[in-house]
């Protein structure tokens, strides 16, 4: 399969977490992350992510995490895996916990991304999955600056649509969060007047923030999940870069 992956998004949307606004919503799907894998466990983690440069699973329990972008970057993680989200060079039925960052939402076949989310995925593993709101103030702005590049045109994809394809995998939604509920102006001051919009706008009752994570468990009736070994012959024959990395990305690649 031939990649389908925007390339050109993925360096549109860098530039963007460079930026202030972007550095805003980055720490905001750091904690919403971090929020996520308290209520999951495993020792195979894999993040599959477009910004290479961006490790949001620290405080992940996973005794063995691999991170999977789709080109060398500069900055990248130790243990990285050169591959595209809708073709993960991984055997089925080994990862305990998958963290999809916004993967989906560049490509030309979201369905296919998911469903190699779901392939890799042990039985009684578990997805987690970052996404644009489509219903939020990131959803309607981005009516305006589609033609601006990465993040605006990325596919938003909706809660409820991304439960349907769920259920057709096998994948059971557990539940998620919405945050960021600020309208995404790139200056500071202006959403810093407007905040007290962002305020009404949270106490809706429904999840109307720019962000949203999904928790999902793989469920296959009848089968018994096994317990593959992850070592280094998982990831042989594959591209993996080695890069300069801080000692706690050492310390969680290590075998």
């Amino acid at each position: 399969m031939s990649s389908v992956t925007d390339l050109n998004a993925v360096s549109e949307l860098q530039a963007w977490y460079d930026s202030e606004l972007g550095q805003q919503f980055l720490a905001q799907e750091r904690q919403m992350i971090e929020r996520a894998l308290l209520s999951v466990q495993g020792s195979r983690l894999l993040q599959v992510t477009l910004d290479g440069r961006q490790w949001l699973c620290d405080t992940a329990r996973a005794q063995h995490a691999v991170l999977v972008a789709p080109r060398v970057e500069l900055g990248m993680e130790e243990r990285t895996l050169i591959a595209t989200p809708e073709e993960l060079p991984v055997q089925s039925a080994v990862i305990d916990i998958l963290v999809l960052h916004h993967a989906h939402e560049f490509s030309a076949d979201p369905h296919q991304v998911i469903r190699e989310a779901a392939r890799i995925l042990r039985p009684g593993g578990h997805l987690i999955l970052l996404g644009f709101n489509p219903t939020s103030w990131l959803g309607l702005h981005s009516q305006f600056k589609r033609n601006q590049g990465a993040p605006w045109r990325a596919q938003f994809i909706s809660q409820h649509s991304l439960g349907d394809w769920f259920k057709l995998l096998q994948l059971s939604s557990l539940g998620g969060d919405s945050k960021e509920f600020n309208y995404p102006l790139e200056s500071n001051q202006w959403r810093q007047r407007i905040r007290p919009v962002a305020k009404v706008i949270k106490a809706l009752p429904f999840k109307s923030g720019n962000l949203f994570t999904i928790t999902a468990r793989k469920d296959v009736a009848g089968l018994t999940p096994l317990q593959p070994q992850w070592n280094r012959r998982l990831l042989g024959k594959l591209q993996v870069i080695e890069s300069k990395a801080t000692s706690a990305g050492v310390r969680r690649n290590k075998s």
